[in-house]
């Protein structure tokens, strides 16, 4: 049998090792480092900018409601104009904490990818999925991967309403 002392010294060394780890100490060896702790502690936090292009006007729309997942982003654009506005997915890119980028596709509506453009009818809302592409074309998480947090997503997007034309970009910002 084992005497106390052997047991708390060996309770005491595993404590600290899982303190070191937990803490995402730099002591640990870069291995144990990048370790993911199978339990996500807090929910995941986001801010979403939208940044106008120089010379652009108020933002025609807004963003009601933001929810990130492991390699994507579901927004929540509502249209308060008395007027129809029509959104144009232009471009984007997905980033990752260690500078990692891939392209994004963007799911618009009820009937799936959209690189065509949004309508938004007056005083209602959509809801658009933006998820990050592998080299192949195909979403990253449908291969296995997953991009964990801290990521940023950048939409490039122009808004058409009558005869005026908005250009800038929404930044999706998840810790």
């Amino acid at each position: 049998m084992l005497s106390d002392r052997v047991l708390s010294r060996i309770a005491g060394m595993g404590g600290l090792v899982a303190l070191l780890w937990l803490s995402g100490c730099q002591f640990l060896p870069p291995e144990l480092r990048s370790i993911k702790s199978p339990i996500r502690l807090s929910p995941l936090k986001h801010e979403v900018t939208v940044q106008s292009a120089q010379g652009m006007g108020p933002v025609p729309f807004k963003i009601d409601q933001a929810n990130a997942g492991s390699a994507e982003v579901s927004l929540t654009f509502s249209n308060p104009t008395a007027s129809t506005i029509r959104v144009v997915w232009t471009e984007g890119i997905f980033i990752t904490a260690d500078s990692m980028s891939y392209p994004i596709g963007v799911k618009a509506g009820p009937d799936g990818s959209s690189t065509e453009p949004t309508t938004i009818e007056p005083n209602s809302t959509i809801r658009v999925t933006v998820i990050a592409l592998a080299k192949d074309g195909k979403p990253v998480a449908s291969g296995g991967k997953s991009i964990e947090a801290p990521y940023r997503v950048g939409l490039k997007l122009t808004v058409e309403r009558s005869i005026e034309r908005w250009r800038g970009t929404v930044w999706v910002f998840v810790s």
